[in-house]
């Protein structure tokens, strides 16, 4: 392999300039001296022989001098252009030395001494030429390239002989005449070599202007042997020094070819096509002009010359020769192509039953319908997903196989892409099953008319059935309370803002069961669910189908009723009708309730929109709520504006809290996690509580609101982040490195600071708590409110490398889409869910599709409030990966929780 060790010098095209100037003053001082024959003929043929023998050395030089810079092929190649030019050279000094040059040793004087230039140009030089790197070529085109010379050379011959030299040499014969004729033949075999090697040379290092200059220098030898030979013939020596300058004009652009440097940006050589194809027909054109001029010479004198008859017969040898050749390579590209043909078609139908399987077996069902509206195309999956054979819909219009609806929305979306060329809409139908149950579709159209490929529209349609059952349920479950299937909060609030938009007169009824607490302590929380089933169902019994009933939480209903009167009548026969007992069992229970009920005529007109509106109502029924059970309990009160003045104490506990933030009276709670499969406590939930001196604890209940209607929440939870990443550091430094995931709650309030991610980065980096180690929870109203702006805060604080989790998951609202977008590492299974395990089927049912739909996402999952070994049980036969609860410990100060860290919590295999 050739490799050009050459460097790229920036000096070195100077340096060759002025060794091209020197070479050149050279020639033409020895140019002058001859021509100008000072001193007499014989003192120009000395001083042109010398001349020669030194331009030889200096071009074998120079050539040397370039093969060093080579490795391989190129070193080689270089070489014998050396050797070759050394003995050419030699050979011409022999030659004319016995003329011009007085003295010449006697063994150089003896005839057949020249003879060795045959080497040197007939060997040496083309083997040089045949040795050079150059693109990658099959044999047959070297061979070629020699075929052509030889026919270009020989045609050149032919006629040079029938048009000057038939006169002149009508007496030469005899072998050493055809040996000098030998000459400017190989000269131009040799230039004809070189021509074609030029583009492919430039293929490989450029432009190739190095074997430029020896094609020129060649082409100056084919010159002045051809002269040589006319002289010889005429027997005129006389004008033999002025002729062999073509010589050493050769060896001088040789010369200056092998001192080239290399450049590496030579730009590419594009020549118009039209002078490729004349460079190709170029040795036939040659050759029909021989032949021709043969042919017009036999017809003038009768009779064809040896010579001429030789020659002839060579040139149609070496056309068969080339023909066979041409017949060869035809043959061999036949081969080839057919086998590439062969080859290409079987990898196209390898990819074509490849895309074919995937389609076949895709859960999508694939439609090509044209710009007509007819089926072209119809996959198979068609009867695998809504159970029709492909073949009913094959040529058939779309349109008339789907329902009136369907079909006027596709047809619809059809027209909405059709002015777009590859144009997509996706829209939801509902596509009917061959066994006439209704399936909701997702369908994507995509113009793809001008696809000449497809030519049509492409239906990709695909069953959204679990998507959507199971979207439905989570809806359900946001909007409905697990327990006692009754609506919830967030239901029973845009219920009541709705009812308020339309105008209506709307009532709230706002119920807390009296004692229902000491149900829960004695019987247990089991029996406390139990009955607040029966409760629900009573509540169900006091009501019209157009009221809404909703469970708020713990024991705590909620009713809306609408229209002007009838308010307290309903009030009293819920009173009446939980007088009864309740059988749980074999015990009787009885119950009463406070009910505050607050009207749409006292609200205030301060409220800005229907929400504000729904929210103070139920606010106003609340105050009267806890007015009837501050009578005593078991009746009803209506809502007065008196009953506001409750808000002075939350004013009053909102300025105590901001005195307790600032004096530090605020302590942390840890609530243990404990990872199912290996039963250890892996880390903690750091919750804050608030010993007040005077109210003793306050319930967290109590202040947080406070604090996130005020936003005091952003110092407080700064606080909180900065003491629980202290604790979890000094937790883990005690157990000597064992991780510990810390938990710490954000609030809505704190994602709409903009420094929120700068905040949690900068108590990293105060604390030393490694990022991985904490994990942020949010409630899911982070993911439904500001959704662009929480999104890319999300983003930020994942960027610093720790987890987000979801707290209470299930109790709000969160489309699987949120789900999928938002950076979530974590669900967290809110206790409601939790507590029905085992006792309810459907609970049992929601809780593992919850589990398995963190599973789908890759997210984990995290029980909250288990206070039982038979949920523990369940959860960890749903494969449930985490969990919290009573059962293994209650939020714990930090020394207590210490110890749970390093010594381990309740958790039984």
């Amino acid at each position: 392999m050739a490799v050009d060790r050459t460097a790229m010098d920036p000096g070195a095209s100077r340096r060759w300039t002025r060794h091209c100037v020197a070479v050149g003053a050279l020639f033409l001082v020895v140019a002058v001296l001859v021509m100008s024959r000072a001193g007499g003929t014989a003192t120009a043929g000395a001083v042109g022989t010398w001349a020669l023998l030194a331009g030889a050395a200096m071009a074998a030089g120079a050539c040397v001098w370039r093969s060093l810079a080579f490795t391989g092929r190129s070193r080689w190649a270089w070489a014998l252009l050396a050797a070759g030019l050394l003995t050419w050279g030699f050979a011409q000094f022999t030659w004319l030395a016995r003329r011009w040059v007085p003295g010449v040793p006697e063994v150089l004087a003896q005839r057949g001494v020249e003879d060795i230039g045959l080497a040197g140009l007939g060997l040496l030089i083309p083997a040089a030429l045949l040795t050079m790197p150059r693109a990658a070529q099959p044999l047959a085109n070297r061979v070629r390239s020699v075929l052509d010379g030889l026919l270009i050379a020989s045609s050149l011959v032919l006629l040079a002989w029938i048009f000057v030299m038939d006169d002149l040499a009508a007496g030469a014969h005899g072998p050493r005449f055809y040996l000098t004729l030998f000459f400017p033949l190989a000269d131009v075999v040799i230039a004809t070599m070189v021509a074609y090697m030029l583009p492919l040379r430039r293929d490989r290092r450029g432009f190739g202007a190095d074997l430029t200059f020896v094609c020129a220098g060649l082409i100056a030898f084919a010159v002045a042997d051809a002269g040589h030979v006319y002289l010889h013939l005429v027997h005129d020596f006389g004008g033999g020094p002025i002729v062999h300058l073509g010589w050493l004009a050769g060896y001088a652009l040789i010369t200056m070819g092998a001192l080239r440097p290399r450049v590496a940006d030579d730009a590419p050589l594009d020549l118009p096509p039209g002078v490729w194809s004349t460079a190709v027909m170029m040795p036939y054109l040659t050759v029909i002009a021989a032949l021709g001029a043969s042919v017009m010479l036999q017809l003038q004198t009768g009779h064809v010359p040896t010579f001429v008859g030789f020659t002839r017969s060579f040139l149609i040898l070496l056309l068969i020769g080339r023909q066979l050749l041409t017949q060869l390579e035809n043959r061999a590209l036949t081969r080839g192509l057919e086998t590439r043909v062969a080859d290409r078609t079987a990898e196209l139908y390898a990819r074509e039953q490849h895309f074919h399987a995937l389609i076949r077996h895709s859960s999508d069902v694939i439609t090509v319908i044209d710009s007509s509206g007819v089926i072209r195309y119809q996959s198979e999956s068609m009867q695998r997903v809504f159970g029709y054979p492909a073949a009913v819909f094959l040529g058939r219009r779309y349109t008339d196989l789907v329902d009136a609806e369907v079909a006027m929305r596709l047809a619809q979306a059809m027209r909405q892409v059709a002015a777009r060329p590859f144009a997509s809409v996706t829209l939801e139908v509902v596509h009917t099953h061959q066994d006439g149950r209704k399936r909701p579709s997702e369908a994507i159209i995509t113009n793809l008319v001008d696809d000449p490929h497809v030519a049509g529209f492409v239906l990709n349609t695909r069953d959204i059935s679990d998507r959507m059952e199971l979207q439905e349920q989570l809806v359900h479950e946001a909007y409905h309370d697990s327990l006692t299937q009754l609506a919830n909060r967030a239901l029973f609030r845009e219920r009541t803002a709705a009812t308020l938009e339309s105008g209506a007169t709307a009532t709230v009824l706002h119920l807390d069961m009296d004692g229902f607490k000491r149900v829960n302590d004695s019987l247990g929380h089991l029996a406390g669910d139990q009955l607040l089933v029966r409760l629900a169902d009573r509540l169900r019994g006091c009501l019209r189908e157009e009221d809404l009933v909703a469970r708020f939480g713990a024991d705590e209903f909620g009713v809306l009723l609408t229209g002007d009167d009838g308010a307290e009548e309903v009030a009293r026969r819920i009173l009446g009708d939980l007088d009864a007992p309740i059988m749980l069992g074999a015990r009787q229970i009885h119950v009463r309730a406070s009910i505050g009920l607050a009207g749409t005529d006292l609200l205030e007109e301060s409220a800005d929109t229907h929400g504000d509106r729904a929210e103070q109502l139920m606010r106003n029924a609340d105050l009267a709520m806890h007015h009837a059970k501050a009578v005593g309990g078991g009746v009803f009160a209506p809502y007065r504006p008196r009953m506001r003045d409750g808000l002075v104490e939350r004013l009053e506990l909102e300025s105590e809290l901001r005195a307790a933030l600032e004096n530090g009276e605020l302590r942390l709670h840890y609530q243990p996690t404990v990872d199912l499969e290996t039963s250890r406590v892996i880390g903690f939930e750091a919750l804050v509580r608030w010993p007040h001196p005077t109210r003793g604890m306050i319930s967290p209940l109590d202040f947080i609101p406070i604090a996130e209607a005020t936003g005091l929440i952003v110092p407080l939870g700064r606080w909180v982040l900065r003491e629980a990443c202290c604790q979890a550091v000094e937790w883990s430094a005690a157990a000597g490195g064992r991780p510990l995931k810390m938990s710490v709650n954000v609030s809505v309030r704190q994602f709409d600071r903009a420094d929120l991610a700068e905040t949690v980065a900068g108590v990293l980096a105060e604390t030393g708590m490694p990022a991985d180690r904490l994990c942020l929870e949010m409630t899911e109203s982070v993911l439904m409110t500001d959704t662009e702006a929480n999104l890319e805060q999300l983003v930020r604080l994942k960027g610093l490398g720790l987890t987000l989790a979801i707290d209470d998951f299930g109790t709000g609202y969160s489309s699987l889409a949120y789900l999928r977008r938002f950076p979530v590492d974590t669900l967290k299974i809110d206790r409601s869910f939790v507590e029905r395990l085992g006792v309810i089927a459907d609970d049992t049912a929601l809780t593992d599709t919850i589990v398995r739909l963190g599973r789908s996402l890759g997210m984990a999952t995290v029980a909250e409030g288990i206070e039982e070994f038979g949920q523990l049980a369940v959860l960890r036969e749903m494969g449930c990966g985490f969990a919290q609860g009573y059962y293994f410990s209650r939020p714990v100060p930090a020394d207590e929780a210490g110890r749970l860290f390093l010594e381990g919590a309740h958790t039984p295999a």
